[in-house]
């Protein structure tokens, strides 16, 4: 399957990300009121899900001649600011059993000190491997501002992506 044919605005992505037990049904890249477990002002608030369809970044990562698809994913309560924020992953798809499926849920190295999540944005994907930026919040960061920055890598290896360096304890 060629993933950049794919509709991902209208896509029904894995609520794994944003703790949801079903399947999230995009409508124009964006899900409103997704039952969850995440905890917000009251307990298993629904979430508001954003999937960036316009930074989605394809490469041969399994090597197998087609391309995968990484697709960031922000997951919120529902009409929040960052601090609302609960999730933010990529989502790497692979389409070789002939429709996409999940390969696996990037999600940042770096410790998560306060209320937003970190952020990744892949900046390389191929032979093997996949890199991403990771900006992250330091302990006395505002909301609005992570100061951090890596650079993280995950190695395809016997059909997983696992993270090449993975933090400590």
């Amino acid at each position: 399957m060629d993933l950049r044919a794919l509709d991902w605005a209208s896509f029904a992505i894995p609520g794994s990300l944003c703790r949801s037990d079903k399947p999230i049904r995009l409508h124009d890249g964006t899900a409103i009121n997704v039952p969850s477990d995440f905890d917000g002002p009251e307990e298993n608030m629904a979430q508001d899900v954003r999937a960036s369809t316009d930074k989605i970044v394809y490469g041969d990562v399994t090597g197998d001649g087609h391309d995968e698809a990484a697709l960031p994913v922000l997951c919120a309560n529902h009409d929040s600011t960052a601090a609302g924020q609960t999730a933010m992953g990529i989502m790497i798809f692979d389409g070789s059993s002939g429709q996409a499926a999940l390969l696996a849920t990037l999600t940042s190295q770096q410790p998560r000190v306060g209320e937003p999540p970190n952020f990744l944005a892949v900046t390389e994907m191929g032979a093997g491997k996949v890199a991403a930026v990771d900006t992250y919040y330091r302990q006395d960061d505002p909301n609005c501002c992570p100061s951090g920055n890596a650079t993280e890598t995950w190695s395809y290896r016997n059909g997983t992506l696992t993270p090449a360096n993975p933090p400590a304890g």
